[in-house]
């Protein structure tokens, strides 16, 4: 008789895979020939502590050392001939050369040939299995799932930097750590360690074999497609599903039934399982469940960072001992309501939506549809993304050197802040290099931000527009954002030709034969680039140690914090920037409008070009608009559009793939850390 390590589940001796979750069995009956074995003369093998696809797990002592190590011992027919030994030695060595706090350490591989078998040595660890946990508490809170969630992300990332891929990420592979206060410590086991099974079977169906977890298997693994990082952000996906309801997302009889729907099926949103889930915390699930991996998080990195804003969206606290947002430092400022509200006088087919979309959700219908999408189908309109979120850093009870100098640099940075704030609510915006604040006995200035960019200083400011004729921008709620540098102009052509021809990218179908050549007339190097999609100008971002802004960045940049409408102010004038009304023009260099400037001295943000940033659609906590089409958001005025989009609470939304003729980006960055 044999057992299935996992499921526990009982099965007749001629089988040699459990076949509900492809883990290898192993006989009840047998005694374990491996007790009491020293390998290499400093290992000895003690207990067995556990078993699974790969391997059995045991607890041994370095005799030379008196340490307590675990030995993974793999399955033999990962050793069977020299070809796997290889390859093994290999995998191995990549799993040892990943060096991070939450992976797991490996110290020490090799193949004993007088046994007959290969192992790895690794650090201890005393504690749990994720899955135990989730067994024995059921659904977790929304704060723990991010600490854990998060470090697994560091881990992951880690991983993702050296190129290796995990490929068998599950619960099983994360270890909680015992430790004694509340904050959950993780470790990642068996990085690398699957790719030695993906070696040793040819598809999904041979003996019953599936590489990887059927039930957290991403869509291109369960069709046997190249991997990379992104199936890991796919099955950390499947975990915090799990993690948060308490079950995965997709069952079914057989594993292969479960690769099926992997690759076909849509998960029952959290939602349905769990009511408690917030929309944004949900969100950021389904994005990584996402069946083409193109449409994912690009990284473990931000993923984390899209379920800690999610969180402060949501208004939950961190408050467990060691958390603390890496990227944004919260400042606390108050708004004067300002009653304003602008005529909006819209020429019909712009106020009409077609038939069969929401009346409170404004549509842009444009020539520049990408082939193969029905002239109905809107590509463009406006829509929100709730954010709403604080945040709380707890210390524990026991004071410490260590603590008491971080408690003073914290204090002398959040009077930093105050004087900030103060200077420019109480003066009206200035430009930001004005603006000096004194820290002890000197003076202290914002940050040099580089080239071509501007800084803006974190705070809190008003987002959206109550007196809006559409409901996607209502209601107005306040926002808290981190400090970050922004592109003082959109991206020029210029800007984008060196990106293509460093990485040998196509350009954009509107570029004429000598742009392609780099041959440009006096302006046109100087024209916002457009007609790319948002991987396009995301890659653009990340190709220049950028990256796209948040909404709630983009709309802070452009307005600051004293509620104005447009970027230079609340009075409109058409001529202050390149804005459609009064007939439509064309896309000019950027900066040719001085007055379109805002606050922070960022310019065309009211006018030109839309703008790409790196939001998924969402609409504010308490909106009632009921679009439900999904795509990125679009910030910002066009040329071909009238004053209600140049406002910059105006809101669009964009399909990923689009090409149009009036939307560009800009770029951000994080403030470096001191």
């Amino acid at each position: 008789m044999k057992q299935c390590p996992l499921c526990k589940r009982e099965m007749r001796d001629q089988l040699l895979f459990c076949p509900f979750d492809g883990q290898t069995l192993v006989s009840i009956e047998q005694g374990d020939r491996f007790i009491g074995l020293v390998l290499e003369d400093k290992y000895r093998i003690d207990e067995k502590v556990g078993e699974g696809g790969m391997g059995k797990v045991y607890r041994g002592t370095h005799i030379l050392m008196d340490h307590t190590v675990a030995l993974k011992i793999l399955h033999p027919h990962l050793s069977s001939d020299q070809i796997a030994v290889e390859r093994f030695r290999r995998e191995a060595r990549a799993a040892a050369s990943i060096r991070h706090p939450n992976a797991v350490a490996v110290t020490d591989f090799g193949v004993n040939k007088d046994a007959g078998l290969s192992y790895l040595v690794m650090e201890f660890l005393e504690g749990t299995e994720l899955r135990d946990a989730i067994k024995k508490k059921g659904p977790l809170d929304f704060e723990e799932a991010f600490i854990i969630t998060q470090q697994i992300c560091l881990a992951l990332q880690a991983a993702h930097a050296k190129g290796i891929v995990h490929r068998d990420l599950k619960p099983d592979n994360i270890w909680l750590l015992k430790s004694d206060d509340q904050y959950p410590r993780v470790k990642v086991l068996d990085f690398g360690i699957a790719k030695l099974m993906a070696n040793n079977v040819s598809d999904l169906t041979q003996q019953g074999v599936i590489v990887g977890t059927p039930y957290y298997m991403s869509p291109e693994q369960c069709v046997g497609d190249e991997l990379d990082a992104r199936s890991d952000i796919y099955s950390l996906g499947v975990i915090i599903y799990e993690v948060l309801t308490g079950r995965v997302p997709f069952r079914a009889s057989t594993p292969m039934g479960v690769a099926l729907k992997h690759a076909n099926e849509a998960p029952v949103p959290p939602h349905e399982l769990r009511a408690d889930i917030p929309p944004s915390i949900e969100n950021v699930v389904l994005r990584a469940l996402r069946k083409h991996r193109e449409e994912r998080q690009t990284s473990a990195i931000e993923l984390s960072q899209e379920f800690e804003s999610a969180l402060y969206q949501a208004g939950i606290e961190l408050k467990l001992l060691g958390t603390n947002t890496p990227q944004y430092s919260h400042a606390l400022n108050t708004h004067s309501e300002l009653h304003y509200r602008t005529e909006r006088s819209l020429s019909p087919d712009r106020n009409t939506p077609p038939q069969g979309t929401d009346a409170s959700t404004r549509i842009l219908h444009s020539a520049d549809t990408p082939a193969g999408v029905g002239a109905a189908t809107p590509d463009l309109f406006h829509q929100v993304v709730p954010a709403k979120f604080s945040i709380t850093r707890v210390w524990s009870e026991a004071p410490t050197p260590r603590k008491i100098l971080y408690a003073g640099l914290a204090g002398l940075l959040l009077v930093a802040m105050v004087f900030i704030i103060k200077a420019i609510t109480s003066s009206g915006p200035k430009p930001m290099e004005e603006v000096a604040v004194k820290v002890g006995n000197g003076t202290n200035k914002p940050p040099t931000p580089p080239a071509g960019m501007v800084y803006v200083p974190g705070g809190k400011f008003v987002m959206g527009y109550n007196g809006s004729d559409q409901e996607a921008e209502k209601p107005e709620h306040e926002v808290p954002v981190g400090p970050f540098f922004i592109d003082k102009y959109e991206v020029t052509v210029g800007d984008y030709y060196q990106f293509i021809k460093a990485r040998n990218r196509t350009a954009p179908r509107n570029w004429p034969p000598e742009w392609r050549q780099g041959q440009f007339g006096s302006e046109d190097a100087r024209r916002p680039v457009t007609e790319v999609t948002w991987f396009d100008a995301r890659d653009y971002a990340e190709s220049v140690g950028k990256r796209l802004p948040s909404e709630e960045e983009w709309e802070y940049a452009a307005r600051g914090t004293d509620k104005r409408l447009y970027a230079w102010g609340n009075d409109f004038n058409p001529n202050r920037g390149n804005i459609g009304d009064g007939g439509e023009r064309e896309i000019k260099p950027v900066g040719s409008y001085p007055a379109d400037k805002s606050p922070f001295e960022a310019f065309d943000m009211s006018g030109n070009v839309f703008e790409w940033v790196a939001s998924d659609w969402s609409l504010y906590p308490g909106s009632k608009a009921q679009s439900t089409t999904p795509g990125k958001v679009v910030r910002g005025g066009s040329y071909t559009r009238d004053r209600v989009y140049a406002m910059v609470t105006s809101r669009s939304i964009l399909r990923t793939d689009a090409q149009r003729k009036d939307v560009g980006f800009r770029c951000v960055q994080n403030v470096p850390k001191d």
